[in-house]
């Protein structure tokens, strides 16, 4: 196989590895495990017991029990909640306002109705007492100063009070639980706290959700898509628990570490819970856990300020170092233009400038492989039998000449980690939801869609996007100036289609995406019409 060829291959598979092996790609990537973790925990020497999911039958005498079931709204500058006194527990929590400059739609949290069971649910495992289907009395809801509190007992052995304080500034509350002993004797107490959190049916949340778990000394992430398949059980020193999905996450911070972390998938939704290490409670004595939970958008910024480490969920796998970086760099790109379009933009043409030495070398060598091809075609025809000879007097033919043949794939190399940051940042962020460009850009997160059809294409659907159509012209164009080298006609045809391909996998990505893609393309047909116009260097005979 000729140097022409091997690049034409490379090429080919470094573009499936970018946009069609990327989602398995990111499934290989994903940080394992820590060594505490286990799929199967067997925690009863601890006086841990783990719960199951209800069964139909169980299921249905729920629903007959929660007939009577009492229901309380709350709202304040972020939040619409409904509680519920069959737990003291939050039965729906939508985010109303969270944008940083637009009017944000509403996001849902937490929906009993979707995945039949309240959220931030208090229980007592392996004590006989079933806290969270008991009636809780509501002790007080203040809209005013945003708290909440609620309260329920075992006669002669618990009492457990909840509350519940919203913070004004932030979507985040405290929830403060109190376990008090009421017997005579010492007892041990089993806390575990249970929610769930709304992926939602959208194929990018289930595609970018992922469970994360501060350990020790690691944080671990789980892809939605794996606890799906199977349910996920870590044993180890909690700090706390986010589960994110398409722009937004929700947060778990106890005051003192967990010993046991386990979620669940169920159609849309994780399902999780965290235990604690059982503690003794002399009589009439009490305990209390402090839990912070934060449920918003994934602004890294507002993230970084509250000083857990949160933040860490942006910066993580492979590609984490470079997702970082280029949202930091957007972001101050964002303060020059108050615009995300001419940030991407701006920044675009910075990773242009920065990789430009070594584009530059391969256009160069491009160059120099077309003006070497009627001698590249005469040793083709000296050693068409002997494909050892003619390697070698190629090879000989480069070096004479100071070409290298494989220079052409490296602008391809550079650019993956930089697509796959900017899919990333695009995909996780919420700074770009919502964020219009110019004239019909109007959410940067999303296809451009410029035009709704009154009817449904294959592959493409109802939607006309302007973006991916100058991107394929860019495309074409630039493979015009491209230099030809000797490859085989069947090379050449398959080429020629390649823009139609990059086009159709390109259409329902988002239109931030597609921008960086046809400004990168726009920038190197300029260096390459640069190139084209210098006078061909010397060759050697």
């Amino acid at each position: 196989m000729n140097p022409e060829n091997k690049n034409f291959i490379l090429a080919i598979a470094f573009s499936f590895l970018i946009l069609v092996l990327y989602p398995v790609y990111l499934k290989w990537v994903s940080p394992p495990h820590p060594p505490a973790a286990q799929e199967s925990v067997q925690s009863q020497a601890q006086g841990i017991t783990q719960t199951t999911p209800q069964s139909a039958a169980n299921s249905v005498l729920k629903a007959l029990h929660l007939e009577n079931e009492k229901f309380y709204p709350f709202s304040n500058n972020h939040f619409n909640v409904e509680f519920t006194d069959h737990g003291g527990a939050i039965s729906k929590l939508v985010l109303t306002k969270w944008g940083k400059r637009h009017a944000s739609k509403e996001a849902v949290f937490v929906d009993r109705s979707e995945t039949g069971s309240a959220s931030f649910l208090i229980t007592l495992p392996g004590q006989g007492v079933d806290f969270e289907n008991k009636i809780f009395t509501l002790e007080k809801l203040d809209a005013g100063t945003g708290e909440i509190i609620f309260s329920a007992e075992e006669a002669g052995r618990w009492r457990i009070r909840k509350k519940y304080k919203f913070d004004s500034e932030k979507p985040s509350f405290w929830l403060d639980t109190e376990i008090e002993n009421l017997s005579a004797a010492e007892q041990v107490s089993p806390l575990q706290i249970s929610s769930h959190f709304i992926v939602g049916s959208d194929p990018m949340n289930a595609r970018v959700a992922q469970a994360f778990i501060s350990l020790k000394d690691k944080l671990a992430a789980v892809p939605f898509q794996k606890i799906r398949k199977k349910p996920s059980i870590i044993e180890g020193q909690v700090s706390w628990e986010a589960l994110t999905r398409h722009f937004f996450v929700m947060i778990v911070h106890p005051d003192a570490p967990a010993v046991l972390f386990k979620t669940t998938a169920e159609g849309h939704f994780y399902q999780n819970s965290l235990q604690f290490e059982p503690l003794p409670i002399g009589p009439g004595q009490k305990i209390e856990r402090r839990f912070f939970v934060y449920a918003g958008p994934n602004y890294y910024q507002d993230l970084k300020s509250i000083g857990q480490g949160f933040e860490q969920i942006l910066s993580q796998g492979f590609f984490g170092i470079f997702k970082l970086g280029l949202l930091l760099a957007l972001q101050w790109a964002y303060r020059l233009t108050n615009n995300y379009g001419w940030a991407i933009i701006l920044i675009t043409i910075a990773i242009k400038l920065l990789f430009s030495p070594l584009t530059h070398i391969s256009f160069e060598s491009m160059k120099k492989m077309q003006a070497l091809q009627p001698k590249l075609k005469s040793l083709q025809e000296q050693h068409k039998g002997d494909q050892a000879k003619l390697s070698k007097e190629m090879m000989e033919l480069y070096k004479k000449n100071k070409v290298n043949p494989m220079s052409g794939c490296l602008p391809m190399l550079l650019q993956i980690p930089v697509f796959i940051a900017f899919y990333q940042v695009l995909a996780q962020t919420a700074e770009f939801q919502g964020e219009p460009f110019i004239w019909w850009i109007r959410d940067l997160s999303e296809p451009d869609k410029a035009w709704v059809l009154p009817f449904s294409l294959p592959l493409i659907g109802s939607f006309v996007n302007i973006l991916p159509i100058l991107m394929i012209g860019s495309m074409i164009w630039q493979q015009r100036l491209t230099p030809q080298t000797a490859g085989s006609s069947e090379q050449q045809k398959m080429m020629m289609f390649m823009p139609v391909i990059f086009g159709f996998i390109f259409y329902s990505l988002p239109s931030g995406l597609v921008l960086y893609w046809f400004v990168n393309n726009v920038l190197s047909i300029l260096h390459q019409l640069f190139v084209k116009g210098k006078a061909l260097p010397h060759h050697e005979e």
